[in-house]
């Protein structure tokens, strides 16, 4: 049968939710859910991944593991995606999504190739979004981007016009990527509703005793901020345990014979590394958590652990800039400085009347991003698309 949308996207492996080489497998696994709910049929043309099968199914939504990475990645994508007959094509993107700056080659050639051939209008959300003029030498050391910083900011402008001018529309997740391409339409990230354990017994199951836990979660990747995080929780004293629960980023983890993260662990050995969490242990470690802080220094995309821990209903604290780029009430910033989060943390380990303060923000903050909305208002896009092409064909 053939689907109403196909999504060109990275895919958790089969059975799991949470998987994958990036946060945003999880993602379209959530939206593909959401837009099942909407009564939409839904395939994801997934890159290939060693043990999982071809093709499987995903409760409503069929997935087929169809492009390898790489330069090839996206021209055989896109042509996966229009086999299906589908009359949408959903693109998530990032700029090295699909094997690094290797599988930047091959963008511009599958868009000539899919709009010489006339195949379904093309959607694509753009979970990166950089303003070119920001590309500087601090931005490419700490993406570690190995070529000079103007050739960066060519390359980013050109990927990112190409795709708005490629795209019927263009879906971002914040207000704040407007102004860095216009006529975008906003779709924010979506919050799961997850059965949140009991704090106590998941504390029990991971170990840890009762000092305060900030948690910083995810792949560990420098843009994230968390050296930041780190020297604050040393500077905070034994009141306070940092936790870094994830794995290395694949992309980093690749450059050398150490990682990003073993360099992290290397350097602070009083705080706690998880290494990869299952996903069976994810929603321990948000209950387990005090607070779950995220203090990107420069975001450039909507963040898949902010929105864990908003589905969890653990308390957040977020740097100033990711909070202005994501619209969080101004109770939830944190200061970047590592001494005055030091203080702030301190202050939130002693006071639990400022911690529940901090969760009746959080939930404020997480109201009306349910999949189920998400999955409608994309849903909504893609109707806006097919009418246009209606009127362009009368």
């Amino acid at each position: 049968m053939r689907p109403d949308v196909a999504i060109i996207s990275p895919y958790p492996p089969a059975g799991q939710h949470h998987g994958g080489h990036s946060g945003v497998a999880s993602y379209t696994a959530n939206l593909a859910g959401g837009l099942a709910v909407a009564g939409l049929d839904v395939t994801v043309v997934a890159p290939e991944l060693d043990g999982d099968p071809a093709g499987f199914t995903d409760g409503p939504v069929s997935v087929l593991r169809a492009f390898p990475f790489g330069p090839r990645a996206l021209p055989v994508a896109l042509r996966a995606a229009a086999a299906t007959g589908a009359p949408v094509v959903h693109l998530q993107w990032e700029l090295f999504l699909y094997g690094g700056p290797g599988a930047l080659a091959g963008l511009i050639p599958a868009l000539v190739e899919a709009r010489r051939h006339g195949t379904a209008p093309l959607v694509t959300t753009m979970h990166q979004v950089v303003r070119p003029a920001t590309v500087d030498r601090s931005y490419t050391a700490l993406h570690r981007v190995s070529v000079p910083p103007a050739v960066a900011r060519l390359g980013i402008a050109g990927v990112q016009s190409s795709l708005l001018r490629a795209s019927a529309a263009t879906i971002v997740h914040e207000e704040a990527f407007r102004s860095v391409v216009p006529g975008v339409v906003v779709v924010p990230h979506g919050v799961e509703a997850p059965k949140t354990p009991d704090r106590e017994a998941a504390r029990r199951r991971l170990g840890l005793d009762d000092r305060f836990v900030a948690l910083c979660f995810g792949f560990l990747a420098p843009y994230k901020g968390i050296e930041v995080a780190l020297d604050a929780a040393r500077l905070a004293g034994n009141a306070v345990r940092l936790v870094v629960a994830g794995g290395e980023h694949p992309r980093l983890a690749a450059r050398g014979s150490e990682g990003y993260g073993a360099e992290l662990r290397r350097r602070h050995r009083d705080a706690l590394f998880t290494g990869y969490v299952a996903d069976a242990d994810v929603a321990d470690w948000f209950a387990a958590a005090d607070v779950a802080l995220l203090p990107y220094p420069k975001p450039f995309s909507a963040s898949g652990v902010l929105a864990l821990a908003l589905a969890h209903g653990t308390p957040v604290l977020l740097s100033p800039p990711l909070a202005r780029c994501a619209g969080a009430p101004s109770p939830l910033t944190a200061p970047l400085d590592p001494p005055e989060l030091a203080h702030r943390l301190r202050d939130l380990a002693t006071d639990a009347d400022a911690v529940n303060e901090l969760r009746r923000w959080t939930e404020i903050f997480a109201a009306g991003r349910s999949w189920e909305s998400v999955g409608r208002r994309t849903a909504d896009v893609y109707r806006s698309v097919l009418t246009g092409v209606r009127r362009l064909a009368s």
